[in-house]
């Protein structure tokens, strides 16, 4: 292995399960915790994570940076890891696996190597690794091959190309398809909801759209607590469309919805917190109290 310690900013859902499997596969898989929450504490010693003190540490530590944060977190992480950079003369490889657009990937590229770093852009498609079970790694730009030793070791590697921001690209569009349909659903829902209708709509949908139906049924009763994570990333699928010339308004309201569900206190809910008997109509019900309470300058 040409990588030996691996830092992960930071352990939450997916960098946690990501860092415990690359644990179990022989890297000394490191974070720093300073002034971070609880969960996240439990989380990273569950994962098998080693503390380290601070960021100066951390990239003189690290062979490899993976940034998995929540997108609107980003840039500003990577500020502070480039700063640290400096301050260290480290060279660590940094790869940003957030869901940011392709402009801000390459943004973030200028920030890392600016900084005397090497940087990769990644797009996670896929849930959280589990035996079996990875998910996918697609990674771009002239130090792609760098990653490829993770291959197998709780991600899977697919070079998706030589450019920088062909990696975000891919998770946008994935993520504008899946989070787009979700929230477009539940706007429709919860307008159904308010005027008093939901049931009779929902009997009607199953005949042309059942296997979509059920999927995000499903998905509405966890969307509250990821709400305020998508917010971010429909901001950056916005920027993306607007850049080829497609209209960015949709995913900029899908945006403003996901500002409407983090309003309500089941936004506070972890995901092992969601009450696994809760239906999607009890969710609904319990949003539409939060529409209705809600001026939409707050959300719009």
């Amino acid at each position: 292995m040409s990588f030996k310690t691996i830092a992960i900013l930071s352990p939450g859902n997916m960098g946690g399960g990501v860092g415990r499997f690359l644990g179990r596969n022989g890297y000394d898989v490191i974070t720093c915790l300073a002034d971070r929450s609880d969960f996240t504490r439990r989380n990273a010693e569950e994962c098998g994570f080693r503390d380290v003190p601070d960021m100066p540490t951390l990239v003189a530590e690290a062979d490899l940076v993976l940034s998995i944060l929540p997108p609107a977190e980003a840039v500003g992480v990577a500020g502070v890891v480039a700063e640290a950079i400096k301050a260290t003369g480290a060279v660590p490889v940094y790869a940003d696996c957030n869901a940011t657009s392709p402009q801000t990937a390459i943004e973030l590229e200028r920030v890392i190597e600016g900084a005397g770093a090497v940087f990769v852009d990644v797009g996670i498609i896929g849930a959280t690794p589990r035996e079996g079970s990875y998910p996918e790694f697609c990674t771009c730009g002239p130090h792609a091959h760098l990653l490829a030793e993770l291959h197998g070791r709780g991600v899977n590697i697919l070079n998706v190309g030589p450019e920088t921001g062909q990696g975000s690209a891919i998770k946008i569009c994935n993520g504008a398809w899946n989070k787009g349909a979700f929230a477009l659903y539940t706007a429709v829902m919860l307008a159904a909801e308010h005027f008093g209708f939901t049931e009779h709509l929902r009997g009607r949908l199953p005949e042309s759209q059942a296997g979509t139906v059920r999927k995000i049924d499903a998905a509405v009763v966890r969307l509250p607590s990821l709400s305020g994570r998508y917010i971010g990333e429909m901001e950056q699928v916005a920027e993306t469309f607007a850049s080829v010339g497609l209209p960015g308004g949709f995913h900029e309201a899908s945006a403003d919805l996901f500002r409407l569900l983090n309003l309500s206190p089941l936004a506070r809910q972890r995901r092992e917190q969601i009450d696994p008997r809760r239906t999607s109509l009890e969710t609904l019900k319990a949003l539409v109290e939060v529409l209705e309470k809600t001026p939409a300058k707050v959300i719009g």
